[in-house]
């Protein structure tokens, strides 16, 4: 599989730290011990924060929550063909929320987190929330590639 595959663009409003889109192994290990994630939600082991995942045919959400006070939402965009209508949704949180012109992103898949509450989080929380966000990212990813190969 060509590196174009594995290309992913990480957003974030102006102003707000700017996200880091590594993988990071440890988070990934965090995140597959995490159960019920994509059903009602779990909380995140030695840490104030709640992650859950939706996934929908056209990308998936992720929210971050610390102490049951919504503080990231995040939005994946996993093809082309969808850029435009989850764009659509990102904007409609940019506007709810007073966060500005929606960036574009300039590949297939994508992340755009929508700070809710981000004062609530301190530094090292706002870099698991980040670490976590990729980590569910690659992980629906490789779940959505793994089902079209068995289609």
């Amino acid at each position: 599989m060509s590196e174009v595959a594995f290309q992913m663009q990480y957003l974030m409003p102006d102003g707000f730290v700017p996200p880091n889109g590594r993988f990071d192994r440890e988070a990934a290990q965090l995140g597959a011990s995490l159960k019920g994630v994509d059903v009602k939600g779990a909380n995140v082991p030695n840490s104030a924060l709640w992650v859950k995942l939706g996934v929908h045919p056209d990308g998936a959400d992720f929210e971050i929550k610390k102490r049951g006070e919504l503080v990231y939402i995040n939005i994946f965009c996993y093809e082309l063909s969808h850029k435009s209508g989850v764009l659509a949704i990102v904007q409609q949180l940019y506007n709810q929320h007073g966060l500005g012109v929606v960036k574009t992103p300039g590949v297939s898949k994508w992340i755009h987190s929508v700070p809710v509450q981000h004062h609530l989080l301190r530094p090292n929380e706002i870099e698991l929330c980040q670490k976590l966000t990729v980590a569910f990212f690659w992980a629906v990813f490789a779940q959505r590639k793994k089902r079209s190969e068995h289609n």
